[in-house]
């Protein structure tokens, strides 16, 4: 067994609140990475290393892997430029392969965009003279080598001359390894789409047409729902000072005032680009006297507001009763169309790994159509979403060898009395032999490395710790400030 796949997720390089996100004393990003990115490069490397069989490991970024959303470009960049110091380092032996796997997600689904726009300008340059592609493709195959490039990734490793020559391709919003007779298979995908509230487009077209909400495949879903995706993550960042003010939505979704304003604005939001870039006014009737504004105002409350509400109260578990339900049907539903129209049959033993939720877990989900329960694998996060990290918060990395075994590499969740459980292997069980063979092999190289993973974890804890503080003086001056404001 030969481990083939490192995936990360969720890392929100550039954001102030990500724990790998280093930042001076100005607020800039700093000129060497943070002490919890170069100890999570170094055992990472040290751990990955004698799995590989000295084959280089291919890193999957499975979305949000920066922080685009609500954070400039240039410093985005510059972040990312110290994942790429701590795994590529200049004069080390390279463990992790020079060709990246991006899976876009919602914070970085601009990737995917540039993606777009750059595959159409070049079916045009490439079409007989009197031809013009019909639209810009909506997703990518899941299976098979990617042929879209993340010129942005790429621009950026540039400037570390070792890297330059790396390639960077991107699947999306789904990509998958199966073995030879395609009766296995390990789906990736960043999550987004398992969300609901990532296909409001879907249930305002359904609610029109009265058809099924949830749409019929990945492209389908994609096409109505890219451009609210691009919306919610590209523009809430310009939304002038409440853009500025919500650092991140889960931030505003666990305030109940914070996330009615939200939904307030952002119905505003929608009409007022509705007006101004199609024409469509308001006070326009859809159907049954039910009007464009009145619409858009219901869709945004049964997505963003009450979504809102749940996430308030959504640490508590890892996925509520709607959430597993939302991901069986994705799987059965658009995922095991994409997957029998390419492989040609839907594979009998399925993982899926994902992220999104900023909580790792690892479990066993039934679901319609396959015929063993779905290994299901969640990366968790490293933004701290709020104060203090809940118990299911944290982050992992998972694993994915040559004969598409699954494995955890539980990284941080929350302190317990003060102290932090220390980095190792999880699994789903006895799964498979595959994935408990993983699972034995990588905690045996946990050991092995246990002094640069506890160095990790100190970083880790300390790193929130102080995040935490930093969090809280801010809420507190903030709310200072209303109380002064008040009593003038």
């Amino acid at each position: 067994m030969t481990v083939r796949h490192v995936v990360l997720s969720d890392l929100h390089l550039g954001a102030k609140e990500s724990l790998l996100t280093h930042l001076d004393h100005r607020g800039e990003v700093a000129r060497d990475p943070s002490d919890v990115m170069c100890r999570l490069g170094e055992a990472l490397r040290a751990t990955v290393a004698p799995l590989s069989d000295g084959e280089p490991v291919q890193l999957v970024l499975m979305g949000d892997a920066l922080d685009l959303g609500l954070t400039p470009f240039g410093t985005v960049s510059r972040a990312f430029l110290h994942l790429v110091d701590a795994l590529w380092p200049e004069g080390e032996p390279q463990v992790f392969s020079r060709d990246i796997l991006c899976i876009p997600g919602n914070h970085d689904h601009h990737l995917w965009r540039m993606a777009q726009d750059r595959a159409f300008v070049d079916a045009i340059a490439a079409a007989p003279e009197t031809d013009i592609p019909s639209d810009i493709p909506h997703v990518s195959r899941a299976t098979g080598n990617p042929t879209y490039r993340c010129e942005l990734m790429e621009a950026i490793l540039t400037k570390r001359a070792h890297m330059r020559g790396a390639s960077v391709r991107i699947a999306y919003p789904n990509y998958a390894v199966a073995n030879e007779d395609s009766s296995r298979a390990v789906v990736f995908h960043h999550g987004h789409y398992i969300d609901a509230m990532y296909r409001t487009l879907s249930r305002l077209r359904a609610w029109i047409a009265g058809s099924d909400p949830k749409g019929e495949t990945i492209a389908q879903i994609e096409a109505e729902n890219g451009a609210w995706v691009d919306f919610l993550w590209s523009n809430l960042g310009s939304c002038g000072e409440w853009g500025s003010e919500a650092d991140t939505l889960y931030e505003t979704m666990l305030d109940a005032g914070a996330s009615h304003d939200f939904a307030e604005a952002l119905a505003l939001r929608v009409c007022g680009d509705l007006g101004t870039k199609m024409g469509v006014r308001g006070d326009t009737e859809i159907k049954y006297g039910v009007t464009v504004e009145q619409a858009i105002r219901g869709i945004v409350d049964l997505t963003a507001g009450r979504t809102a509400q749940s996430q308030r109260d959504g640490y508590a578990h890892v996925l509520s009763r709607g959430e597993v339900d939302d991901l069986g049907w994705f799987m059965s539903g658009p995922v095991a169309k994409q997957l029998e129209q390419e492989l040609g049959r839907v594979p009998e033993n399925c993982s899926l790994v994902f992220g999104h939720t900023h909580k790792p877990f690892q479990d066993q989900v039934k679901a319609d159509g396959f015929a063993k329960p779905l290994g299901v694998y969640n990366t968790g996060g490293w933004v701290l979403d709020q104060p203090t990290l809940m118990a299911t918060q944290g982050g992992a990395a998972m694993f994915v060898d040559d004969r598409l075994g699954v494995a955890s590499l539980r990284l941080f969740n929350d302190c317990v009395g003060g102290r932090m459980r220390g980095v190792h292997a999880a699994g789903c069980g006895m799964r498979t032999r595959e994935d408990a063979a993983l699972v034995t092999r990588l905690q045996v190289q946990v050991e092995a490395n246990r002094a640069g993973w506890d160095a990790f974890t100190a970083a880790t804890k300390n790193r929130i710790e102080r995040g935490s503080a930093e969090t809280v003086e801010r809420f507190l001056d903030r709310e200072h400030c209303v109380l002064k404001e008040a009593a003038q």
